[in-house]
């Protein structure tokens, strides 16, 4: 009785799991019945801006939100963004500034282990009633600050918006770069002639911007505002950090000889006009530096326009109440930064995040390097680097260039903002020390050296200047960036295992067009990588290795001037379509096209003297192989498991065909021998191909040879005239 009521309690647990684990199941598996992907979509945020004041780790803080929809493609096609529907429907997710993570309010998985996705995402979080047209208003009131858990009116005004496409599922975070959609009025008073520093602190100084629509319509789906109210009687008050005023604008044009800004100098009012119509930029900073001088005797002020420019948005003053991750700030001359530190009342040992301004060397960096235990943060973009005059000095020292080896090893850095002024970033600059996140190369840099950031932790975004010729061996090799790669049009040189295995790029591989050399390795394991790969027409050796398993699906166009391809050079990808191969191709590696899906027909082009070992093998031809004439030997393997290939016309000058060369072909069908002599063919030649099936084209005058050879006898020979 004890073991029935046992064995009973036993098929009621049994029968709970399963129905238990059906319901689990359920979730997993469509209406169609492929399996969910029972992982989470993961989402990381970043601010595409240049880091000035503090320390730009992403641009946000705590508790900031932005909204995320996510569209699912279908049958390999991009889906459509709709209000609701979507695999993500603007789904809050917040940042945890201590862990830095970002959580979303409920979990969203991938569809299953193969659809791709899109992602939109916008900052700050809100509720759009209508994604094609949401209605957005700037604030009137800037200067406002963040009090209560309200963002301040300058933060509140602003909108970001950002796209990550056709991304495959992965367990790695996405880095969804988000771009200020809004511009910006900048507005800068310098102190002129006429006045104390006393005088010019103390003085009341005002400025407004003028004549602004500050209603908004956005498009979710691209990220375009228009304007979409009239302009406004009241002028848009602006956030004010010292002598600075910022005030986010609609992107709209202002007409000729209407006032932009009214400003006031000690009571005085003045209003600033162009004789052309202004037009404010969407994603840029308009800035304006206007002097101030004091006219002498009657009071009045002079009010002049140093400078105006476009320039790429800079992270904000007071926005994203970041105050404790700012820099101390440090003015240094060449070779003396300890100094200055020590007389701003800074310990050495103990400061984390900095900010250098005026001059600095070789030396200062070693300093920085060796002395400064705690540094975290580094913010250069307004130091100008100079060689040393004296003490050590190496050869390759030069002004306006991080010196090699000046961070290498500097695991506590995390944080780097490059100098404006900057050409060059010497070997070993920062080769495995700290940086995270996102970096950022100014424009002006035209080379970037040997392992210059090999080693580090960077998951964000990488951006290059257009202005780069060169970058070195392993320059970026094993980095962590998530995100497309946007190789500079004037890139000439590409280094050796440059980004080898930063295996979360993504999107398409576009080569510069002006590149002439590239090291062999040079994408290799860059998995993310999809599409076409057009090969440049000052490109003509394609070196070992260059884009071995790099992912990429679409089709290879390789140009005539190529004359040689390394060992592994194309191998392990998906490329589809026919093998083009160039027509003064004079060296083929081993294993060169191995483990794509060519098709179709092959000819090979002359001056080739033989079919490297795994040239074209593991791929789908489904038409015929023609060797030339002048190849003597096919090698091992060379078009081992083709298992489409239906015919293979072999050369006069053949002498050789090697173990397994044609090893699986099962769908051959077909030889035609051009040689009078009857090749040499190893016993496991044709391994896998079903022989009876086989038919041996052969010259007429040959035949005889061809029967009384010991591979080709056993053959069904046919001639030819």
């Amino acid at each position: 009785m004890i073991r029935k009521h046992i064995n009973f309690l036993i098929y009621i647990a049994i029968t709970i799991c399963v129905v238990l684990c059906a319901g689990c199941a359920e979730g997993l598996f469509g209406e169609d019945g492929t399996q969910h992907c029972p992982r989470r979509i993961e989402l990381s945020g970043e601010i595409d801006q240049v880091a000035v004041t503090r320390v730009n780790d992403g641009g946000f803080c705590n508790g900031d939100g932005m909204g995320i929809y996510i569209v699912d493609y279908k049958a390999g096609t991009p889906g459509t963004l709709q209000q609701s529907g979507n695999r993500a429907d603007n789904v809050c997710y917040s940042y945890d500034e201590a862990n830095r993570k970002w959580n979303s309010d409920h979990d969203v998985y991938w569809k299953d282990f193969h659809t791709h996705i899109d992602v939109y995402g916008y900052y700050p979080y809100a509720k759009p009633i209508n994604i094609d047209n949401y209605t957005f208003n700037v604030q009137r009131d800037q200067s406002t600050a963040t009090a209560d858990g309200k963002m301040g009116g300058y933060e509140a005004s602003d909108f970001l918006w950002g796209k990550l496409s056709d991304v495959a599922p992965t367990s790695t975070a996405l880095r969804l770069l988000l771009r200020h959609r809004m511009s910006s009025a900048c507005v800068k008073l310098l102190k002129g002639e006429g006045f104390t520093e006393s005088e010019w602190e103390g003085m009341d100084k005002t400025v407004f911007a003028t004549n602004l629509a500050r209603k908004a319509s956005i498009n979710m789906t691209d990220g375009t505002v228009k304007v979409a109210g009239d302009v406004e009687s009241s002028p848009t008050i602006p956030s004010q950090v010292n002598d600075e005023w910022r005030a986010i604008v609609v992107p709209q044009t202002v007409p000729a000889g209407i006032t932009l800004f009214n400003i006031t100098i000690g009571g005085a009012p003045y209003k600033f006009a162009k004789n052309e119509a202004f037009t404010y930029v969407s994603g840029k900073m308009m800035k304006f530096n206007i002097r101030v001088d004091k006219t002498e005797g009657n009071g009045k002020y002079r009010l002049t326009l140093v400078s105006e420019s476009i320039a790429p948005w800079e992270n904000d003053l007071q926005s994203h109440d970041a105050t404790a991750m700012e820099y101390v700030v440090i003015n240094s001359t060449a070779g003396h930064l300890k100094d200055s530190i020590a007389a701003s009342h800074k310990d050495i040992a103990m400061v984390k995040r900095m900010k250098v301004t005026g001059t600095i060397n070789a030396h200062d960096f070693i300093m920085m390097r060796d002395s400064m235990p705690k540094l975290t943060a580094l913010n250069l973009k307004d130091v100008r680097i100079k060689v040393p005059t004296s003490g050590t000095i190496y050869a390759d020292w030069k002004d306006d260039e991080i010196p090699s080896d000046c961070f290498r090893r500097k695991k506590t850095l995390t944080s780097i903002v490059l100098p404006d002024v900057l050409k060059g970033i010497e070997s070993h600059a920062f080769a495995e020390s700290g940086l995270k996140h996102s970096l950022y190369i100014p424009e002006g840099v035209v080379e970037i050296g040997y392992e210059a950031f090999i080693g580090n932790d960077f998951t964000g975004v990488l951006t290059l200047p257009s202005t780069l010729k060169k970058i070195g061996g392993y320059a970026f090799n094993g980095c962590c960036f998530v995100c497309p790669l946007n190789l500079p049009d004037g890139i000439e040189e590409l280094g050796y295992y440059c980004f080898s295995n930063c295996r979360y790029l993504y999107g398409n591989l576009i080569l510069p067009s002006h590149l002439k050399t590239m090291g062999s390795c040079a994408f290799s394991g860059c998995t993310g990588f999809k599409g076409d790969l057009v090969i440049p027409k000052y490109l003509t050796v394609i070196s070992a290795c260059a884009f071995q398993n790099c992912g990429l699906g679409g089709r290879l166009q390789l140009h005539d001037g190529i004359t040689a391809i390394g060992e592994y050079a194309f191998s392990n990808n998906g490329f589809i379509g026919e093998l083009e191969l160039p027509k003064s191709l004079t060296e083929l590696g081993g294993s060169n096209f191995m483990g794509n899906n060519f098709s179709g027909s092959l000819k090979i082009p002359k001056g080739l003297t033989s079919i490297s070992y795994e040239a074209f093998a593991y791929n789908t031809f489904t038409g015929e192989v023609e060797i030339p004439d002048g190849v003597t030997y096919i090698n091992q393997r060379a078009f081992a498991e083709s298992k489409n290939l239906q015919k293979v016309i072999l050369p006069s000058s053949l002498e050789l065909i090697d173990d397994y060369a044609f090893g699986n072909c099962k769908s051959l069908r077909v030889i035609e021998c051009k040689s009078t002599v009857p090749p040499l063919v190893n016993s496991t030649a044709f391994n896998g191909v079903p022989l009876e099936d086989l038919t041996v084209i052969v010259p007429k005058s040959a035949l005889n040879d061809y029967k009384s050879s010991d591979f080709w006898s056993g053959l069904l020979l046919k001639t030819v005239e």
